[in-house]
């Protein structure tokens, strides 16, 4: 290999490695805090963990390869032109077409690499994947049952334990079972505990002390009573675990698989049909897909070969419109040919001859000089930079004048760094906000396409995403920009030319600093008043796409509710809010000392008034000693301070909720007695998270600060390893705050305090 050959690579391999690693990194933002939760809140082996996430390698890949080896050839021969080296090719004679050998040498090993992927891998990996989540994480059933709440997870059964000792053993327990021909149980023990046997897949609910109490409500004067000393109940697991299928689908099926799969289809006399589409367009998809790295080579020397107006950043805007246009046709292209309307192999294949036509365009359009191609906008765009630095030029005389008089005012470096921050912030947040859109949407697709839903609905999705997209993306940006921004000024002296005219770094550091620090806030607004929202709202489309009922959470259930004041459990079949009316409404008072019923009250039907429920058709049996009393009502009134309080308002996942409505919602469970871990958790946590921003804009200036002179490729690398060090325990804190083994102020707080102060420490061990 010639030495040009070589040193081409060497600028552009290293920009697709890292291109690749942003993509990667972005797109297990999300998965890692899942993968954080079902190792320690569900108890999965850390090997089953990582297993998991080693086999969403492959499919994320597949999609990455493309997107990372445009980047990367944009990247690295930008690179070569803002530092007037690809002037000096031109001046040498040398044409696009040498530049082209070794970018087409390195496109053709990423196309097969991704053939391999597209192929075998991937697919093998889908099917591992789902295998390993059926087997080791959906069957795991967690029977977990925290005091303070009722749980719900067993079938026919509702369960409520007041405590818990340090043995792990239940104190005063309640439990509720619903039976056949409107009968049912409630049991009360004093102590229990329930017992796991993994082989048998069963458990045993270990009870001792207690009573059981029989009701019949259609014969309510009809009463079962039984005194305990130990009970046992085996609860079957298997109820727990739903049935999920292993059969192989498309996309889990190689491309041998897809093949056969075809021939069958051919060989049937019947019509066109949805698996005969989706099969076809799996396998044109497979080949598709990888042969834009070929296709890229064309674009990315057309596009990288001529200067642009705003150098590197010109052309990668350019090409992430480009990308864009691609996958928008590749997307409704795949959803058209599943639908029947067009053909399969036109739908995949389209996308790539229109960016194939464009990229042999840019790319021959070299050969004829530079002012041949887009003149009419580069001339556009040259005035229109001309006025912008001129008028830069002018506000520096200016600001020179009056520099004594406006001394508080932010002097030429910091305009010239904060400058030089925002673009390329603000194109690192482009590619990566765009890049997110379309791999969440390829993610979905698959999905969409099983259940033949409209696409409307995932667009749908993705608008109601678009919040949470903003803020990984700003917190990616975050963390790269500083390094790209110092290592270039590292790179070209200037860092060591403004030291020399005693110029601290921490001085040219400063204003990246202010900005990170005031990005703090919008990011807490945006997750506090705009994600809390929208995430819900994506959840409920996402079900409808999915075919899952729409799920209605609450920590207590919309059928149970305690009232510590009197000791007395609220059940109810059916709330309606605008009528304020409950069906079935069933009262169970207790007795303190003795830990037995004291009053049942049960009526089929209850007004909410503003301190009292108005109770119609029903009776009440009240328990003294040994024996009870039956007791019939036509109507009644029961008292109940602030009764609206208790049954009619607004139950949200503690995700789904703003910070003042966690509070609120936390002194409400507080004052009826309830466990608020979850919801304190949650609280902290959305205040800590806010501070993402600063830590992980420290971890990238220290990066800079101990390795920035030896290229912006080693400080990126450590920056984004520091990265993903600290998101990973961001995710194990949490899990460990949901699991109560840290309280939550602990649990929220110490990976940014621990980062945090990590960071000042390698910044302050800098040189300056």
């Amino acid at each position: 290999m010639k030495i040009i050959d070589r040193y081409l690579l060497k600028a552009i391999i290293p920009s697709f490695l890292i291109s690749f690693g942003f993509i990667l990194f972005l797109l297990f933002m999300s998965q890692i805090f899942y993968l954080a939760e079902i190792f320690i809140a569900r108890r999965v082996p850390f090997i089953i963990a990582l297993k998991i996430l080693f086999y969403l390698l492959p499919s994320i890949t597949a999609l990455s390869l493309p997107l990372a080896f445009m980047a990367g050839v944009l990247t690295g021969l930008a690179r070569l032109s803002s530092d007037g080296e690809i002037d000096a090719m031109k001046a040498l004679g040398l044409s696009p077409d040498r530049i082209f050998r070794p970018v087409f040498m390195l496109g053709l090993f990423l196309w097969m690499l991704s053939m391999s992927f597209t192929f075998w891998i991937t697919p093998a990996a889908n099917y591992r994947w789902l295998q390993t989540m059926v087997h080791s994480v959906l069957s795991r059933t967690n029977l977990e049952i925290e005091p303070g709440l009722f749980v719900e997870s067993i079938p026919r059964k509702v369960i409520f334990v007041e405590d818990r000792s340090e043995d792990g053993r239940w104190r005063r327990i309640f439990l509720y079972q619903p039976e056949e021909d409107n009968k049912a149980q409630i049991v009360l023990a004093r102590s229990g505990a329930l017992a796991v046997v993994p082989e048998k897949k069963e458990a045993l609910l270990l009870l001792e002390n207690g009573q059981v109490y029989g009701l019949n409500f259609a014969s309510p004067e009809v009463l079962i009573l039984n005194n305990f000393e130990k009970l046992e109940q085996t609860v079957d697991l298997q109820k727990l675990i739903e049935n999920y299928s292993l059969e192989k689908r498309a996309r889990e099926k190689s491309i041998g698989e897809l093949w056969k799969d075809w021939q069958e289809f051919k060989n049937k006399i019947s019509s066109d049909t949805f698996d005969r589409r989706l099969t076809l367009t799996e396998l044109n998809k497979r080949f598709s897909l990888p042969a834009t790295c070929l296709i890229f080579v064309f674009l990315g020397v057309g596009l990288g070969w001529r200067k642009w107006p705003g150098g590197r950043f010109g052309a990668q805007a350019l090409s992430l419109v480009v990308l864009l246009i691609y996958y928008v046709l590749l997307i409704f292209g795949e959803e058209a040919a599943i639908k029947g309307s067009q053909p399969p192999w036109l739908a995949m294949w389209l996308p790539n001859g229109l960016i194939f036509l464009f990229g042999l365009y840019t790319y021959f359009s070299t050969f004829r000089g530079e002012k041949t191609f887009l003149k009419f906008k580069l001339k556009n765009f040259k005035l229109i930079a001309q006025k912008i630095f001129s008028a830069r030029r002018k506000s520096v005389r200016i600001n020179t004048v009056y520099q004594d008089r406006f001394a508080f005012l932010p002097k030429l470096v910091d305009r010239y760094i904060v400058v030089r921050f925002l673009k390329v912030s603000i194109l690192i947040f482009a590619i990566l906000f765009l890049i997110l859109i379309l791999m969440n949407f390829f993610q979905q697709l698959e999905l969409l396409k099983e259940t033949q839903k409209p696409i409307r609905l995932l667009f749908l999705y993705i608008w109601y995403k678009l919040p949470e997209f903003i803020l990984y993306a700003g917190l990616i940006t975050i963390l790269v920009a500083p390094c790209l921004v110092f290592g270039y000024l590292y790179r070209h002296n200037e860092i060591s030319a403004l030291m020399t005219l005693g110029i601290s770094y921490f001085r040219v550091i400063f204003p990246v600093v202010v900005i990170i620090a005031f990005l703090s806030w919008p990011a807490f607004v945006l997750q506090d008043k705009v994600i809390s929202h929208s995430n819900a709202r994506a959840d409920e489309i996402l079900n409808i796409i999915s075919d899952r009922p729409v799920k209605s959470f609450t920590l207590v259930s919309h059928y149970w509710i305690r009232n510590t004041n009197d000791n007395q459990y609220y059940h109810y079949d059916l709330l309606d809010p605008l009528r304020k009316k409950l069906d079935r409404f069933l009262v169970l008072e207790l007795d303190t000392q003795s830990f037995k019923l004291k009053k049942i009250i049960y009526a089929t039907e209850a007004q909410i008034g503003r301190n009292e429920l108005k109770l119609q058709s029903g009776w009440i049996r009240e328990f003294k000693d040994d024996s009870s009393f039956y007791l019939p009502f036509t109507t009644t009134e029961m008292r109940l301070p602030q009764a609206e309080k208790y049954f009619i308002k607004e139950w949200k996942e503690p995700a789904n909720m703003t910070l003042n409505e966690l509070k609120l919602y936390i002194q409400d469970l507080e004052k009826t007695g309830y466990r608020a871990t979850r919801f304190i958790l949650e609280a902290e946590l959305r205040k800590a998270f806010s501070l993402s921003f600063l830590v992980l804009g420290m971890i990238s200036l220290a990066s800079v600060g101990l390795v920035g002179r030896r290229g912006f490729i080693l400080p990126l690398g450590l920056s984004l390893l520091g990265g993903f060090i600290y998101w990973e325990s961001l995710a194990i804190f949490r899990s460990l705050g949901i699991t109560e083994a840290l309280p939550p102020f602990l649990a929220a707080w110490g990976p940014q305090i621990i980062f945090f102060l990590a960071a000042c420490y390698f910044l302050f061990n800098s040189r300056t």
